[in-house]
């Protein structure tokens, strides 16, 4: 029998779409939200893949003019600042 030597496996790189985020000037003066809320952002665009309808997410901090909203996108925690008016709040379902 030959003998097999072990390689771990190789992987592509693959690629990380950013979400777009508005610039920190335009924020306005932010407050943490605690705990976070569970919210949904319409309209939101990533990188190279374009807009997509609706993304969940969880504010983490507000201002008069944009939410600072985590999201869990491609496996990979991603956070952006985002227009107010592009956020809404979601109910998070009971667990069993």
């Amino acid at each position: 029998m030959s003998e097999h030597r072990w390689a771990p496996p190789e992987h592509q790189d693959v690629p990380i779409y950013a979400a777009e985020s508005l610039p920190l000037d335009a924020i306005g003066d932010p407050e943490t939200v605690d705990p976070p809320q569970p919210v949904t952002v319409h309209d939101l665009t990533f990188e190279e893949i374009g807009a997509l309808a609706e993304v969940k997410a969880f504010a983490v901090a507000r201002s008069d003019v944009a939410v600072f909203v985590e999201i869990a996108w491609q496996g990979r925690l991603q956070r952006a600042w985002v227009p107010r008016d592009t956020v809404t709040v979601r109910k998070l379902k009971p667990r069993a």
